[in-house]
């Protein structure tokens, strides 16, 4: 698959990568924390067939780097804003897989003029919608790339990446009713987002469809890419929702 490959500096010198693929409508794929846009390899294919795909490293990942001594979602929203504005894109899709579905979200209760649809596979918006053995791992990997990060220069570039998974994403469920996009959240059975945090970021967003994949964890597309994709693709349709 031919790509454009694109560098573009956020606000605070941090460079932000990401790839173009194909033409029309443009969509918006976010990875996972600690991962990179290579996590979406089984989705561009079919994607690209419709919409111009936009795939991101987050700052800190892949190739984008980062100067931050700590990270936030709205940070990461602000980088995709940039984005958007640089390639001088006024609406889009956007598609969050866990980390990215926490920007997502963020970022059209930030910009909600800027977002056609939305799809969130494994978003959370507080610590605590992990399973609990997730959020016992989850602070001893942080703990670990503390001590870590005292002698090593990697440790210490990862570390406000791990950090950004022990601390609540900054929406509330009131936040959340104000997020009138039209929004697809699909998870698998088995994910390791407790099923009741998914359900409540379901209800409290105004217009939100829900589909839960049995057989299926956290790396749902990766694992059911054909399912994955189709979903994806009947939701967003081809077009953009013209909105009053």
């Amino acid at each position: 698959m031919e790509s454009k490959k694109r560098y573009l500096e956020a606000a605070d010198g941090s460079l932000l990568f990401y790839e173009i693929y194909g033409q029309g409508f443009p969509l918006f794929l976010l990875h996972g924390n600690n991962n990179d846009g290579t996590y979406f390899h089984y989705q561009i294919q079919s994607f690209m067939q419709q919409f111009q795909v936009f795939v991101l490293d987050s700052r800190g990942q892949g190739h984008s780097t980062n100067t931050a001594k700590h990270m936030t979602f709205q940070q990461m929203a602000a980088d995709l804003n940039t984005i958007m504005e640089h390639e001088h894109i006024s609406c889009a899709n956007i598609l969050g897989f866990s980390d990215g579905a926490n920007i997502a979200m963020v970022f059209a209760h930030t910009y909600p003029e800027k977002v056609n649809r939305m799809v969130l596979n494994a978003g959370n918006t507080k610590v605590t919608g992990l399973k609990n053995y997730w959020i016992v791992l989850t602070y001893l990997q942080y703990f670990l790339y503390w001590i870590l990060s005292f002698l090593f220069e990697r440790a210490r570039e990862k570390r406000p990446i791990i950090g950004l998974m022990i601390h609540d994403i900054g929406l509330s469920q009131q936040d959340l009713t104000a997020i009138n996009t039209p929004t697809l959240v699909i998870v698998g059975k088995h994910d390791d987002i407790k099923l009741k945090h998914t359900l409540m970021i379901v209800n409290q967003l105004p217009n939100a469809k829900f589909v839960l994949v049995p057989k299926q964890g956290h790396t749902l597309a990766r694992k059911d890419a054909t399912n994955f994709n189709r979903e994806v693709l009947s939701f967003l349709g081809g077009e953009k929702i013209e909105k009053d």
